[in-house]
């Protein structure tokens, strides 16, 4: 693969609150940004989450170009910052659900010095960023990546999907995780594109941006994708769409046709993972049809004794990478997707481990024992069996399961995102464990066969 330096292209520029920020703009504030990184000592490590994708650049960019280290919550929830800022106390970003100490840096509250005069910048290549990932074993886990990974993938991803003329980049999906910061930020930044810098929430604010946009690019998810079907607002705007990407977990074939009749753009899904980055793509323009994952330019798959995946990837420099997955491998070198083996999970395109989930939910005190699980339902939904304390089950009989349900859901918000919450809670005198003390999917599946 011809290899080229990733910079800054002087045509890239963002729309902010209906005002266009030119790239040269962007380094400006840069500039201006760094001048207030004088307290941080060499390659510190720095907490940055902010939901506006152009403030986020400009403080990724800031921190990156002078060798520090950043690291990436998956949110904003209150609790999930507190818990980054033990990692690290200094912070920076919207700063609107944090209560700062002395042991903590807010970057945002160091004095400013005059705006420097010089608009060069060269792209990050040296430092770090740290994304947040949960693993098998229920801990979420740090997921380092280097910009010369990041770059390399920038540069599968040009030479992958060819971008005709300026297209403004708009997006469904969050820049704290790769596939946004990839999609919908650090790609078109490179390519002299423009970058909307809200995340839209609903199909009809997607739909208004069109309106104002004449070659778009969305970057969106499954699950947003999906709730177009039946009502698709984008019609009347599909002559705008140039292409539609969608990744963080599988699209329903049914509806990939469906989008594909209504909008007249095949949806391109990505299949990939934070710690792997992009590994393939595909278009399903048919139901019908088993179309298979056309793996990215300098992509090798494999598989294990065990029909596990492992991938050499030219983006990482690894050989024989084990992937969470089982395949059927083809041939000409694509494959079909198997299933996953662990008990991470995407729910809404939220990357969530089942065991991390249920460490938290134990950790309140009318919780004494707790167990979750993928309940069957059209689309992928949370069942809780909870066994109380004795504190907790004398507040459902006085409360009632619905103020139990609210004030266990709400504990879990501090550090989950509601999405990825159970729907369905069942309170039950003890756990069903057999004699090998086992506890069996399909019996605790039968708590939920019937409504309540």
């Amino acid at each position: 693969m011809p290899v080229r330096p990733i910079q800054f292209d002087d045509k890239a520029a963002f729309f902010v609150d209906q005002q266009l920020i030119t790239q040269s703009e962007f380094v400006a504030d840069i500039k201006h940004f760094q001048s207030q990184l004088h307290q941080l000592k060499p390659a510190s490590q720095v907490v940055l989450f902010h939901p506006d994708t152009y403030q986020f650049a400009v403080r990724l960019f800031a921190l990156a170009t002078r060798g520090h280290t950043v690291i990436l919550p998956p949110n904003g929830q209150p609790e999930t910052l507190q818990i980054f800022l033990q990692q690290s106390a200094i912070f920076c970003g919207d700063d609107s659900n944090l209560l700062f100490t002395d042991e903590l840096l807010n970057i945002e509250t160091q004095p400013q010095v005059v705006n420097p005069s010089t608009t060069s910048l060269t792209w990050p290549s040296e430092s770090m960023v740290v994304f947040y990932t949960s693993g098998s074993s229920g801990q979420s886990k740090p997921i380092v990546k280097s910009w010369h990974v990041l770059n390399r993938e920038l540069m599968v991803l040009s030479s992958s999907f060819e971008l005709l003329g300026r297209l403004t980049f708009i997006s469904t999906v969050s820049h704290q995780h790769i596939y946004g910061l990839l999609f919908r930020l650090l790609w078109p930044l490179a390519n002299g594109h423009i970058i909307d810098s809200t995340q839209l929430q609903y199909p009809e604010h997607i739909a208004q941006k069109l309106q104002s946009c004449p070659q778009a690019v969305l970057v969106s998810s499954p699950a947003q994708l999906a709730r177009l079907c039946n009502d698709n607002v984008l019609v009347t705007q599909r002559a705008s769409l140039q292409w539609l990407f969608s990744s963080g977990g599988p699209l329903n074939n049914q509806h990939s046709q469906t989008l594909y009749q209504q909008l007249q753009r095949p949806i391109t899904q990505v299949y990939g993972s934070t710690e792997t980055g992009g590994i393939a793509y595909r278009q399903v323009l048919d139901s019908s049809i088993n179309t298979p994952w056309q793996p990215f330019s300098g992509n090798q798959l494999s598989l294990n004794e065990h029909g596990r995946l492992l991938l050499n990837s030219y983006i990482l420099q690894q050989k024989n990478v084990p992937l969470d997955d089982t395949a059927q491998l083809l041939s000409n070198g694509q494959f079909h997707l198997l299933g996953r083996l662990d008990r991470t999970i995407k729910i809404e395109e939220k990357r969530l481990n089942l065991d991390e989930l249920e460490a938290q939910l134990i950790k309140h005190e009318w919780v004494q024992e707790a167990k979750l699980l993928v309940v069957p339902a059209k689309r992928v939904q949370i069942g809780a069996l909870v066994v109380l304390s004795a504190a907790g089950q004398q507040h459902l009989d006085s409360q009632g399961k619905l103020a139990t349900n609210r004030l266990l859901i709400n504990f879990l918000s501090n550090r989950f995102e509601r999405v990825c919450l159970p729907r369905k809670w069942r309170y039950i005198k003890a756990l069903p464990y057999n004699s090998q003390a086992k506890l069996h999917i399909k019996t605790m599946e039968q708590y939920f066969a019937k409504p309540e």
